[in-house]
């Protein structure tokens, strides 16, 4: 078996990692797009593979897909599919197109009658994430896929430590937090913990700013308007997102909750096709907040990825607004450059808003890739996803690690 990491060896995103078995069959796991322009070749993707895993559905693992004209057959969460197209319907570009085979947590599939591949699914900032388990040749290779030990599915975490896969060859384990170790909030406990001090004392709205695909956020604020008797708003594309979901998990909020209320975004509804989602429109319609957040905006808080400054000119006259950035304090900076990132950066030092920065990983800090590393007990690890490689290195020879190898992208090396 061979395997090649074309993006990820030094750097965080862009992740695409090839293997190849004896019988010359080869697979792409994950396609990701590069989150910066330092280097912005990914003619790899032009490579003739059988097949292409992707882990989850955030663009730095997938975005390459867009416009990949490839015959290989793709292998992706359900979950996954669906928030990939869901993003695209909501911003008018075409759908992701391909030959998709949907796959599930810890069932095995067989790949060109030559490769084992087990997905097992991971604490991440987005419900459906996947570690994979790949064996061909008599080999066992373990990708991590991004994980945490600290989100609200912990458990699988623990889970991994409690009963590891075991004979692992290789592991390829993503290294995002290796010199971006953050404190103030280590969990996502602790994100919910200052939320609720905020919009317990807000005379005006809060509006958090995050991702709509972490879940996991959007559930510690549900949590916190239950026990503010408030109301969450989220716009149709969010509702549009925890509709996906509940097809595979009962337990999760939706529209028709009493705790939540949907903002009409005219954007938004001019993208939906009024025969072909007439139920949902009508949903969106009953559960709409009107205009009510206009005379009492203290009782909501609003669920949004780039704050709309005409949707708060009214609401000044009750005050400064809370606006709590919930990601990731790099995509304020000109490198990693986001569609939001001007106004946020123009709100933080507004008169008219209160600002606050209230975020955890989706990403394990180093005690837990210790730990997890431990539990594999692989013979080889090489980092990935992460742009301190050596230093990773170091720090795990200094707990006794004597089994990691730093690795250069389109390097094929041999196991």
């Amino acid at each position: 078996m061979e395997i090649t990491i074309h993006r990820g060896s030094k750097e965080i995103g862009g992740t695409c990692i090839e293997i190849t078995s004896e019988k010359g069959k080869k697979i792409l796991v994950d396609a990701g797009s590069p989150l910066d322009d330092s280097n912005p070749d990914t003619s790899y993707i032009e490579n003739e593979v059988d097949a292409i895993l992707i882990s989850h559905p955030h663009q730095d693992h997938y975005g390459l897909l867009e416009g990949y004209n490839g015959g290989a057959k793709i292998y992706i969460g359900e979950v996954a599919l669906d928030f990939i197209n869901a993003a695209k319907l909501f911003i008018g570009k075409q759908l992701l197109e391909g030959d998709f085979t949907k796959i599930k947590a810890y069932q095995t599939i067989e790949i060109e009658d030559n490769f084992k591949v087990t997905p097992y699914l991971t604490d991440h900032s987005t419900p459906e994430s996947f570690a994979f388990l790949i064996e061909a040749d008599g080999k066992k290779v373990y990708y991590s896929g991004d994980f945490r030990a600290t989100g609200r599915k912990k458990n699988l975490f623990e889970n991994t430590l409690k009963r590891p896969p075991k004979d692992i060859d290789v592991l390829l384990m993503e290294g995002t937090m290796i010199e971006r170790e953050q404190h103030k909030y280590p969990t996502e406990e602790s994100v919910e913990k200052a939320m609720y001090e905020i919009a317990r004392n807000q005379k005006n709205i809060s509006c958090v700013v995050s991702s709509a695909q972490n879940i996991d956020r959007l559930i510690s604020i549900v949590r916190v308007c239950r026990r503010l008797n408030k109301q969450l708003v989220i716009d149709p594309y969010t509702a549009w997102l925890l509709d996906a979901l509940k097809k595979q998990s009962k337990n999760v909020p939706t529209m028709d909750w009493d705790e939540i209320a949907v903002y009409l975004n005219p954007s938004h509804m001019n993208k939906i096709d009024n025969e072909l989602h007439a139920k949902f429109i009508e949903r969106l319609t009953i559960n709409s907040v009107g205009s009510k957040v206009f005379s009492e905006p203290s009782k909501y808080i609003y669920f949004e990825r780039n704050p709309n400054q005409k949707f708060h000119e009214p609401l000044l006259k009750f005050g400064p607004i809370n606006i709590v950035y919930s990601q990731w304090e790099g995509y304020l900076k000109e490198e990693f450059k986001q569609y939001f990132t001007e106004n946020i950066n123009e709100l933080k030092n507004h008169p008219s808003y209160q600002f606050y920065s209230i975020h955890t990983s989706g990403h394990a800090v180093v005690k837990d890739l210790l730990s997890f590393a431990k539990a594999i007990n692989s013979k080889l690890v090489y980092p990935i996803h992460t742009a301190y490689p050596k230093r990773f290195k170091d720090i795990f020879e200094k707990n006794g690690f004597s089994n990691v190898s730093v690795l250069q992208d389109g390097v094929n090396i041999r196991i």
